[in-house]
């Protein structure tokens, strides 16, 4: 049943995609990726090989809402694509200084700055005020969800995403009637 429900959900983010950004000068997309693994029980067995999970922030929002994929890989290339999928046109981005991030603008077409931080000296940057809270902050919301539920599988991760996301963008008005509305649509 909590798999046709996240099914749902999914389906209505594929009809309506997030978008993020477009404030202009004063609004900032936050940018970063995180590891999510799925630990050991008992302290016995392998650990499974970790999933790399790519995210925006939008801050005009509080809290900050979001945008996460799950990622093959953790290159530019990658996290580009994501980003330029996701972000509205006039779009302030900050990041910490990862070397994916480098020259951003000149890979993503609809940034009109990109400010960093380097977290081996500051949490914000003492020049422009930059930082990554209030992503970290979103990873922090989704990581304690996985983590109520007693750790999830890997390969439902960006189904538990897309739930996480749907109840951030579009359930927390009228939770009930949105869900109905969805499903009405997936099935009539």
């Amino acid at each position: 049943m909590y798999q046709k429900l996240r099914q749902v959900c999914r389906n209505d983010l594929q009809r309506n995609p997030i978008r993020v950004g477009g404030g202009g000068q004063n609004f900032v997309v936050q940018v970063d990726e995180s590891m999510i693994r799925h630990g050991q029980r008992g302290g016995r067995g392998r650990r499974a090989n970790p999933v790399w999970v790519f995210g925006l922030a939008d801050t005009q929002f509080q809290p900050a809402k979001g945008y996460m994929e799950v990622v093959p890989r953790r290159d530019r290339a990658t996290l580009t694509g994501a980003i330029n999928r996701v972000l509205l046109p006039n779009t302030v981005i900050t990041s910490d200084e990862w070397r994916g991030y480098l020259r951003l603008p000149q890979f993503v077409q609809n940034c009109i700055r990109h400010d960093s931080v380097n977290h081996t000296y500051n949490f914000v940057n003492p020049a422009n005020g930059a930082h990554t809270q209030n992503i970290e902050s979103y990873w922090n919301k989704f990581k304690l969800v996985i983590k109520a539920m007693k750790g999830i599988e890997l390969q439902y991760l960006q189904s538990y995403m897309d739930e996480f996301m749907w109840r951030d963008w579009r359930g927390l008005e009228e939770p009930l009637e949105n869900i109905i509305n969805c499903i009405n649509i997936d099935y009539p």
